[in-house]
Parts: structure tokens; C-alpha cells; sequence
């Protein structure tokens, strides 16, 4: 496998894995298919994804500008294995304990449905910091470097996984909301159950590989 194809997959397998619980995004997504169109809801996930894209772009731009120390960059992998591990467990605990389940209700907008999915992701402030953490752990392990191509497929996996999500939410809306509706704790059970277990396999990972390294010196 080439080094572009991996980041390309990687940054696609980020991008749609961390779109996958019920948020802001895929919900209204959902909504506006559901009560509008298909149609409204392709066009609202495309302007959504065009933001995500751009900050995606200005995240790995601002990481490959900004001195990390070493300290930190090390350590980067460590937080990266701990958080997977607390949102798996988390997810799991809200939904057996702690879960509203979420309902699908009209979303009234006015105007079109791509500036207002634009308008939406605009105010997320969370990605800029999110595709800063994996621009850390991708350049960690030489996967993403400063070449600009490298900068371009990052980005543009970004936005495929993402729009490939939403797509769905967007086609599986209207006349399955119901049966998403009410299957929400199962699908959430599964989606906290991955990251889970992706974090114990990784912390797995991560042990063996400081223990040949040690064993190295």
C-alpha cells in the first residue's frame, strides 16, 4: 500500500467513524431529509463537508507551523489510546445508564439547505482541534508529512468520509427514520463498543511497541 493511499483511508476512516454518533450534523441531516427532501439533504451535507474540509486543511496547515515539543508529541499517542478508551466507555455507559433517546422533528430553515448545512459547521469548534490531534498522531507515525499533496488528500479524505456519512443519513432518511429512530441504543451500543475496543488494541499496540524499544537499547 502506498504512503498516499494510507493516509487517504486513514483520513477517511477518521473523518466518517468520528461523524458517525448523533450530532448537530448527521441529525439535521436526517431531519431535513426526513421533512424536505433528499434533494435538501444532499445539498445541506455538501455545504457542511466543505467547511469540514477547510478546517481540515487549516488544522494539519497550523500543525506543520507550529513547534510541538518533543514531550508532547510523544505523549501525543498515549492521549490518543486513553481518549478512545474513555469515549468508547462513555458511550456504553450513557446508553445503559444515562441515554435520552433522540427524536427526529421538523427543522425549519429559511433559504437554501447548503448555506444553512455551511452556516451549521461553521460554529463546530471542535474540528479545527480534532484533525489537529490526528494530523499529530498521522505525523507521528510518518504517515501525513508537510508536502502539499500530502496536506491536499488529507484534506479531500477528510471531506469523502464525512460526505459518504451524511449521504447516508441523507438517503436512509426519509423513509427509514423510524427504524433509525428506534434503534438508537443498539446502533450506539455498537458505535461505543468499537472505540472500546480500537482503544484497547491500539493500547496493546502501543505497549508492545515500547517494549521492543526498550528492549532495542
Amino acid at each position: 500500500m502506498t504512503k498516499n493511499l494510507k493516509l487517504f483511508l486513514a483520513g477517511l476512516a477518521i473523518s466518517f467513524f468520528g461523524s458517525m454518533a448523533p450530532g448537530t450534523l448527521n441529525m439535521t441531516t436526517l431531519q431535513v431529509s426526513a421533512f424536505d427532501s433528499v434533494q435538501s439533504a444532499l445539498w445541506f451535507a455538501c455545504g457542511a463537508v466543505i467547511i469540514e474540509m477547510i478546517y481540515a486543511a487549516l488544522a494539519v496547515t497550523l500543525l506543520h507551523r507550529i513547534k510541538i515539543p518533543k514531550r508532547w508529541r510523544e505523549s501525543a499517542e498515549w492521549i490518543f489510546v486513553f481518549g478512545l478508551i474513555f469515549y468508547g466507555g462513555y458511550v456504553l455507559y450513557a446508553q445503559f445508564f444515562n441515554a435520552p433517546s433522540p427524536t427526529i422533528e421538523k427543522v425549519d430553515f429559511s433559504g437554501s439547505a447548503f448555506f444553512f448545512g455551511m452556516s451549521l459547521s461553521v460554529v463546530n469548534p471542535f474540528q479545527v482541534p480534532f484533525w489537529m490531534f490526528w494530523g499529530t498522531l498521522l505525523k507521528q507515525r510518518n504517515i501525513l508529512d508537510e508536502s502539499s499533496s500530502a496536506i491536499l488528500i488529507y484534506t479531500i479524505s477528510a471531506g469523502t468520509g464525512a460526505f459518504s456519512l451524511l449521504a447516508g443519513y441523507a438517503i436512509l432518511g426519509g423513509e427509514n427514520r423510524l427504524w433509525i429512530n428506534a434503534h438508537q441504543f443498539e446502533f450506539m451500543v455498537f458505535y461505543g463498543s468499537i472505540f472500546l475496543l480500537l482503544g484497547i488494541l491500539q493500547a496493546w499496540r502501543s505497549a508492545m511497541g515500547n517494549r521492543n524499544r526498550t528492549s532495542g537499547q
